[in-house]
């Protein structure tokens, strides 16, 4: 793993898998590759948490949009 004097200033770990990647959180404008995703839903949502990389980001997308199992049978 790379030391986080080697990473840029735009770099992040994502606090699920580790991985590195560009997070633009507070850039000035706010211009980050996640604006470009589905929103997640307000109660999926940790304000005290970091931001996911990309692929953890989609696969939390992907499970805020799918039914809950049984959901939707009489």
């Amino acid at each position: 793993m790379k030391s986080s004097a080697s990473r840029s200033e735009s770099s992040a770990l994502c606090p699920r898998c580790g991985h590195a990647f560009d997070c633009a959180m507070h850039r000035v404008p706010f211009d980050c590759w996640c604006r470009e995703m589905s929103a997640l839903p307000a109660d999926r949502l940790d304000p005290s948490g970091r931001c996911l990389c990309p692929e953890c980001l989609a696969a939390e997308i992907a499970r805020a949009v799918q039914p809950a199992p049984g959901a939707g049978s009489p």
